[in-house]
């Protein structure tokens, strides 16, 4: 029998851009230098590949189990090369680097728009990673220079939620919304009870 008492909840649907993504170097005091990453940049591609055991088992009937036993997350990061912008400048700086030169912090902050247009931080994903096959440049002579990058992190990153007030306001006092700067628009407090839109807000 179909749940009569439940009902289609609409969300949000994301436009790609109001995804921000930054580049850290670490400081000798281990501070975070911070930089915005997104001049030049036209695509950015999660990937998670999955490390995988098969079994069987006598109580299975000879069927095969399939068990995930580890996860590598990692971005493909490419566009046109800008020259002069910071993040770019820091990872292209690192192709002829090798080791613990190619780690850096890297931080996504997923942004909702509430209905009124302002910004809402809805995820922030943050750490250490290491950024492979640079691409610093390049292409046919009436094209723009192109860049690309992977960046692979090198544990699992610590996740914070929208629920997480104290947690995500600290961390946008780092990393503070670019869009809502770039658009006009108010960047909301994540203390906020102010839904996104379409979504729906807690009890």
């Amino acid at each position: 029998m179909a749940d009569t008492t439940s009902k289609d909840v609409k969300g949000s649907i994301q436009e790609n851009y109001f995804d921000e993504y930054w580049v850290g170097k670490v400081g000798a005091d281990r501070s975070v230098d911070w930089k915005y990453l997104a001049d030049g940049i036209t695509t950015v591609t999660p990937k998670y590949t999955d490390k995988k055991k098969t079994a069987a088992y006598y109580d299975g009937g000879g069927q095969e189990s399939l068990t995930v036993t580890g996860v590598t997350a990692s971005y493909d990061i490419s566009g046109d090369r800008s020259i002069g912008n910071p993040a770019q400048d820091d990872i292209a700086d690192m192709k002829q680097k090798t080791g613990g030169l190619r780690e850096r912090m890297f931080r996504k902050v997923q942004w909702l728009q509430n209905d009124d247009g302002s910004l809402q931080a809805n995820a922030i994903e943050t750490g250490m990673g290491t950024f492979s096959d640079i691409d610093d440049g390049g292409g046919a002579a009436d094209d723009n220079g192109s860049f690309k990058c992977t960046m692979t992190y090198k544990t699992t990153p610590a996740m914070l939620a929208k629920t997480d007030v104290a947690g995500l306001t600290a961390a946008l006092q780092d990393t503070p919304s670019q869009n809502a700067i770039l658009l006009g628009v108010k960047a909301v407090d994540p203390s906020s009870t102010t839904p996104a839109s379409g979504s729906v807000p807690s009890k």
